[in-house]
């Protein structure tokens, strides 16, 4: 009975949905977060990226305030990768409502850094179906890796969204990407990611009453406007992301705490 009252309280925002449009976030726990976070690498320049440790605690802090719990793992191999997501894919998430994927890195191309080598991205979701107890549950990535560095992280990605490799086919699963073709991304070494930084922002000051994909057009919003007015000159471009969406339900993260 409780779980319904929570629920029911949850459509309150959308009085045209029924309880089967939404995600039910009403598990024991509301999720996990899994924080990747490449500070450095012996590729790319092999120069350390101080603005991720920065973006690693606003990560920690924000959904720790929602009660997930978080996890984060620095500067592993790409075999340490693959192990963790090996471990990660074998969990029991009975208990949880959603699983979130973080990865801040660097990358060329269409590829992402580890501490060692280049690789593709697709390895965060691609194992995510074989778990029973993720059936149906929302599970989301945001990658955050610019191209190409400058004293404010400036990157230009490539003309066109990554292709060679698989993007998402199984439901229930979000990707956003923190650079689009001919935008701009921006890190600062003292103040974060801009991408990071207003996922942080736009969750603290909307999950409790507004569902996920109307956050991330916040988000989009923001990254447009507030931080290319605050940066460099940018050339015309502003910066802009890019989503993979195959949820199929609304997803709130504040229904546990109504």
């Amino acid at each position: 009975m409780e779980s319904s009252n929570q629920n029911a309280k949850y459509t309150d925002f959308n009085q045209r949905h029924s309880l089967e449009d939404y995600y039910p976030m009403t598990k024991n726990k509301l999720g996990k977060v899994y924080v990747f976070n490449q500070i450095s690498s012996y590729i790319g320049g092999g120069q350390p990226r101080i603005g991720h440790i920065k973006d690693g605690k606003d990560i920690e802090e924000t959904f720790q305030n929602l009660k997930f719990d978080v996890i984060k793992y620095e500067d592993l191999t790409y075999k340490d990768i693959l192990e963790k997501l090996s471990n990660i894919a074998k969990m029991d998430y009975s208990e949880y409502g959603c699983l979130i994927f973080f990865v801040l890195t660097h990358g060329k191309g269409s590829k992402i850094f580890a501490l060692d080598v280049a690789y593709y991205p697709d390895v965060y979701w691609k194992t995510l179906d074989e778990n029973v107890t993720l059936l149906d549950k929302p599970k989301l990535i945001f990658l955050q890796s610019p191209h190409d560095e400058a004293d404010y992280a400036r990157a230009i990605p490539p003309r066109s969204v990554p292709t060679s490799y698989s993007i998402p086919e199984i439901p229930d699963v979000l990707f956003m990407y923190s650079c689009f073709n001919m935008f701009i991304s921006w890190r600062s070494h003292v103040t974060g990611s801009s991408f990071i930084q207003c996922i942080c922002k736009e969750i603290k000051q909307h999950a409790e009453n507004t569902d996920i994909l109307t956050i991330l057009t916040f988000i989009n919003r923001s990254m447009s406007l507030d931080f290319t007015k605050s940066l460099p000159a940018a050339d015309g471009r502003r910066k802009m992301c890019t989503i993979v969406n195959t949820l199929n339900k609304v997803l709130y993260f504040g229904c546990k705490n109504k």
